[in-house]
Protein backbone atom coordinates (compact mmCIF):
# COMPACT_ATOMS: atom_id res chain seq x y z
CA UNK A 1 0.00 0.00 0.00
CA UNK A 2 1.55 3.39 -0.95
CA UNK A 3 2.30 5.96 1.76
CA UNK A 4 1.34 9.58 1.25
CA UNK A 5 3.27 12.57 2.58
CA UNK A 6 0.43 13.35 5.00
CA UNK A 7 0.91 9.95 6.65
CA UNK A 8 4.62 10.58 7.29
CA UNK A 9 5.83 12.27 10.44
CA UNK A 10 8.03 15.33 10.00
CA UNK A 11 11.02 13.54 11.50
CA UNK A 12 10.66 10.71 8.97
CA UNK A 13 10.83 13.11 6.07
CA UNK A 14 13.95 14.67 7.52
CA UNK A 15 15.49 11.23 7.97
CA UNK A 16 14.81 10.38 4.31
CA UNK A 17 16.24 13.75 3.26
CA UNK A 18 19.26 13.17 5.49
CA UNK A 19 20.05 9.86 3.78
CA UNK A 20 20.57 11.53 0.42
CA UNK A 21 21.72 15.01 1.38
CA UNK A 22 25.28 16.27 1.80
CA UNK A 23 26.52 19.70 2.84
CA UNK A 24 26.80 20.52 -0.88
CA UNK A 25 23.26 19.30 -1.66
CA UNK A 26 22.03 16.10 -3.31
CA UNK A 27 24.63 13.55 -4.27
CA UNK A 28 24.86 12.27 -7.79
CA UNK A 29 26.88 9.18 -8.53
CA UNK A 30 29.60 10.01 -11.05
CA UNK A 31 29.68 8.24 -14.40
CA UNK A 32 31.80 5.09 -14.25
CA UNK A 33 35.07 5.05 -16.17
CA UNK A 34 34.88 3.62 -19.71
CA UNK A 35 34.57 -0.16 -19.73
CA UNK A 36 32.92 -0.37 -16.28
CA UNK A 37 29.22 -0.68 -15.65
CA UNK A 38 27.40 1.59 -13.21
CA UNK A 39 26.33 -0.01 -9.89
CA UNK A 40 22.67 -0.26 -10.78
CA UNK A 41 22.91 -1.20 -14.45
CA UNK A 42 20.84 -4.01 -15.89
CA UNK A 43 23.24 -6.71 -17.09
CA UNK A 44 23.39 -7.21 -20.83
CA UNK A 45 22.46 -10.66 -22.16
CA UNK A 46 25.40 -12.92 -22.90
CA UNK A 47 26.15 -12.97 -26.60
CA UNK A 48 26.67 -16.75 -26.57
CA UNK A 49 23.05 -17.21 -25.47
CA UNK A 50 21.73 -15.07 -28.33
CA UNK A 51 22.14 -17.94 -30.82
CA UNK A 52 18.49 -18.08 -31.77
CA UNK A 53 16.16 -17.67 -34.70
CA UNK A 54 12.62 -16.23 -34.79
CA UNK A 55 10.31 -16.01 -37.78
CA UNK A 56 7.10 -14.02 -37.63
CA UNK A 57 4.26 -15.60 -39.57
CA UNK A 58 1.91 -12.73 -40.36
CA UNK A 59 -1.76 -13.70 -40.50
CA UNK A 60 -4.44 -11.92 -42.49
CA UNK A 61 -8.08 -12.67 -41.54
CA UNK A 62 -7.18 -14.68 -38.45
CA UNK A 63 -8.13 -13.97 -34.85
CA UNK A 64 -4.51 -12.98 -34.14
CA UNK A 65 -2.25 -10.93 -36.41
CA UNK A 66 0.83 -13.14 -36.20
CA UNK A 67 2.48 -16.17 -34.62
CA UNK A 68 6.19 -16.89 -34.15
CA UNK A 69 8.25 -20.00 -34.81
CA UNK A 70 11.89 -20.31 -33.88
CA UNK A 71 14.86 -22.21 -32.53
CA UNK A 72 17.11 -21.57 -29.58
CA UNK A 73 19.75 -23.60 -27.81
CA UNK A 74 18.31 -25.03 -24.61
CA UNK A 75 14.71 -25.08 -25.87
CA UNK A 76 12.70 -28.31 -26.02
CA UNK A 77 9.92 -29.68 -28.21
CA UNK A 78 7.55 -29.33 -25.24
CA UNK A 79 6.23 -26.14 -23.70
CA UNK A 80 9.11 -23.96 -22.46
CA UNK A 81 8.01 -21.30 -19.98
CA UNK A 82 9.60 -18.01 -21.02
CA UNK A 83 10.14 -19.11 -24.64
CA UNK A 84 6.74 -20.40 -25.79
CA UNK A 85 3.48 -18.49 -25.39
CA UNK A 86 -0.11 -19.74 -25.41
CA UNK A 87 -2.47 -18.50 -28.13
CA UNK A 88 -5.53 -16.51 -27.11
CA UNK A 89 -8.96 -18.11 -27.60
CA UNK A 90 -10.89 -17.38 -30.81
CA UNK A 91 -12.66 -14.08 -31.14
CA UNK A 92 -16.23 -13.45 -32.13
CA UNK A 93 -17.41 -12.39 -35.54
CA UNK A 94 -16.09 -13.41 -38.94
CA UNK A 95 -12.37 -13.76 -38.11
CA UNK A 96 -10.65 -17.09 -38.66
CA UNK A 97 -9.14 -19.17 -35.87
CA UNK A 98 -5.35 -19.59 -36.15
CA UNK A 99 -2.58 -20.93 -33.91
CA UNK A 100 0.47 -23.19 -33.70
CA UNK A 101 0.02 -26.68 -32.25
CA UNK A 102 2.41 -28.22 -29.73
CA UNK A 103 4.01 -31.57 -30.71
CA UNK A 104 1.79 -33.46 -28.25
CA UNK A 105 -1.23 -31.66 -29.79
CA UNK A 106 -2.44 -30.54 -26.38
CA UNK A 107 -1.56 -26.83 -26.54
CA UNK A 108 -2.49 -23.99 -28.88
CA UNK A 109 0.51 -21.71 -29.12
CA UNK A 110 1.19 -18.13 -30.21
CA UNK A 111 4.96 -18.64 -30.06
CA UNK A 112 6.70 -22.02 -30.46
CA UNK A 113 10.48 -22.18 -29.95
CA UNK A 114 12.24 -25.52 -30.46
CA UNK A 115 15.74 -26.89 -30.02
CA UNK A 116 18.03 -26.91 -33.05
CA UNK A 117 18.17 -30.30 -34.81
CA UNK A 118 18.93 -31.46 -38.34
CA UNK A 119 15.18 -31.18 -39.02
CA UNK A 120 12.82 -29.02 -36.95
CA UNK A 121 9.09 -28.80 -37.63
CA UNK A 122 6.07 -26.78 -36.53
CA UNK A 123 2.36 -27.28 -37.14
CA UNK A 124 0.06 -24.33 -37.88
CA UNK A 125 -3.76 -24.60 -37.80
CA UNK A 126 -6.06 -22.33 -39.81
CA UNK A 127 -9.85 -22.32 -39.75
CA UNK A 128 -11.05 -19.48 -41.98
CA UNK A 129 -14.00 -17.33 -40.99
CA UNK A 130 -15.83 -15.29 -43.62
CA UNK A 131 -12.57 -14.78 -45.61
CA UNK A 132 -9.61 -17.05 -46.46
CA UNK A 133 -6.65 -16.97 -44.04
CA UNK A 134 -3.37 -15.74 -45.57
CA UNK A 135 -0.07 -16.63 -43.86
CA UNK A 136 3.00 -14.67 -44.98
CA UNK A 137 6.62 -14.20 -43.85
CA UNK A 138 9.77 -12.27 -44.65
CA UNK A 139 12.45 -14.55 -46.16
CA UNK A 140 15.12 -12.16 -44.84
CA UNK A 141 14.30 -13.44 -41.31
CA UNK A 142 15.34 -17.00 -42.23
CA UNK A 143 18.69 -18.10 -40.76
CA UNK A 144 21.65 -18.69 -43.05
CA UNK A 145 22.60 -22.32 -43.59
CA UNK A 146 18.99 -23.54 -43.26
CA UNK A 147 16.09 -24.17 -45.63
CA UNK A 148 12.47 -23.68 -44.53
CA UNK A 149 9.56 -25.36 -46.28
CA UNK A 150 5.79 -25.13 -45.89
CA UNK A 151 3.17 -27.61 -47.07
CA UNK A 152 -0.54 -28.23 -46.67
CA UNK A 153 -1.43 -31.21 -44.49
CA UNK A 154 -4.80 -32.83 -43.82
CA UNK A 155 -3.89 -33.69 -40.21
CA UNK A 156 -4.12 -37.44 -40.69
CA UNK A 157 -1.97 -38.82 -43.49
CA UNK A 158 1.80 -39.05 -43.75
CA UNK A 159 1.81 -37.09 -47.02
CA UNK A 160 1.83 -33.33 -47.45
CA UNK A 161 0.79 -31.39 -50.55
CA UNK A 162 1.69 -28.11 -52.25
CA UNK A 163 5.18 -27.85 -50.72
CA UNK A 164 6.83 -24.43 -51.09
CA UNK A 165 10.36 -23.22 -50.37
CA UNK A 166 9.92 -20.30 -47.95
CA UNK A 167 12.90 -18.40 -49.41
CA UNK A 168 11.18 -18.33 -52.82
CA UNK A 169 7.51 -18.04 -51.78
CA UNK A 170 6.29 -15.58 -49.16
CA UNK A 171 2.64 -16.56 -48.66
CA UNK A 172 0.21 -19.49 -48.39
CA UNK A 173 -3.59 -19.33 -48.19
CA UNK A 174 -6.15 -21.49 -46.38
CA UNK A 175 -9.57 -21.32 -48.00
CA UNK A 176 -10.90 -24.12 -45.79
CA UNK A 177 -9.86 -25.61 -42.44
CA UNK A 178 -6.37 -27.06 -42.76
CA UNK A 179 -2.95 -27.50 -41.25
CA UNK A 180 0.30 -26.14 -42.60
CA UNK A 181 3.50 -27.99 -41.76
CA UNK A 182 6.60 -25.82 -41.57
CA UNK A 183 9.92 -27.63 -41.38
CA UNK A 184 13.47 -26.39 -41.37
CA UNK A 185 16.42 -28.50 -42.52
CA UNK A 186 20.11 -27.81 -42.43
CA UNK A 187 21.34 -26.81 -45.89
CA UNK A 188 23.89 -29.49 -46.76
CA UNK A 189 25.73 -27.05 -49.04
CA UNK A 190 26.23 -24.54 -46.20
CA UNK A 191 28.99 -24.98 -43.62
CA UNK A 192 27.80 -26.02 -40.13
CA UNK A 193 27.73 -23.21 -37.58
Amino acid sequence: MPITLRQLRPGTVLLIWALFATPAGWTVEPEPPPGRRPKFAVPEPKREQAKRFRLELQIANGHIGSVFIGCQEGATDGYDNGLDDMAPPPGIGGAGYTFLISPDRKLNLYKDVRAYADTVQWLFYAKPGSKPVDVSWDPAQLPGGWKLYCARWDGRSEAVTDTVNCRETQKVTAESTMFFRFWMVRDKAAPKE
